[in-house]
C-alpha cells in the first residue's frame, strides 16, 4: 500500500528557483493550516506565520535574508516566528516549517529553509511584536526546472540507525 507521507518525505527536496506562478490561495490556505495543526509541546502552539505575497516585499525579504536571496523571486513566503520565552518554541516552529514544506510538495510546489538567526530586521518588516523572534522565511512556488525526484545523497539507513543500543543493527 502506497504511503503518501513517506513518499513526500521520500522525493521532497530543496528548490531555490520558481516559475513566474501564482501558488492557488488555497494551496497557501493548506500550507499554513498543515503549520496550524502541527503537534506542538502541551499544546501551547507558541509559533505566528506570516504569509507574504506582495513582490515588492518578497524583494526585500530577499535582502533580509543572508541565505535566502532567492525568496526575492518567489511568488510567496512565510515568515515563521516563535514566543521568545517559550522553551519549546524552536522546536514547535521547526515541526510546522517540515510540515507545511511537505504538505506543499505534494501540491507540487517547492520551498526551502531559508534564514536561522539575525533576523530582526524580517520581524520588524513584517510588524511581529518583540516577544518573538523569526526562525525562518520559507519560499514556495512552483519548481522553475524539474527536479530528480527521490534522488537524494544520504547516508546508508544502517550508518544512522541502532536496534536498542548504539551499534546493534536494526533488521
Amino acid at each position: 500500500m502506497a504511503n503518501e507521507v513517506f513518499e513526500a518525505v521520500r522525493t521532497v527536496l530543496a528548490v531555490r528557483e520558481y516559475q513566474d506562478r501564482e501558488v492557488p490561495a488555497e494551496v497557501v490556505h493548506r500550507i499554513v493550516e498543515a503549520g496550524r495543526l502541527t503537534a506542538s509541546g502541551s499544546n501551547l502552539q507558541p509559533w505566528l506565520f506570516v504569509v507574504v505575497r506582495d513582490r515588492a516585499n518578497l524583494r526585500e525579504l530577499g535582502t533580509l535574508v543572508r541565505t535566502g536571496p532567492y525568496i526575492a523571486q518567489a511568488p510567496l513566503a512565510v515568515v515563521v516566528a516563535y514566543e521568545k520565552n517559550s522553551r519549546i518554541g524552536i522546536s514547535d516552529a521547526s515541526r510546522a516549517i517540515q510540515s507545511m514544506i511537505l504538505v506543499a510538495w505534494a501540491d507540487g510546489v517547492g520551498s526551502n529553509w531559508a534564514g536561522f538567526g539575525g533576523l530582526d530586521g524580517v520581524r520588524r518588516k513584517v510588524g511581529l511584536p518583540d516577544t518573538y523572534e523569526v526562525l525562518a522565511v520559507i519560499p514556495f512556488g512552483y519548481p522553475r526546472r524539474a527536479l530528480g525526484k527521490g534522488r537524494k545523497n544520504r547516508k546508508p539507513l544502517g550508518e544512522v540507525t541502532s536496534a536498542e543500543r548504539f551499534g546493534t543493527p536494526l533488521e
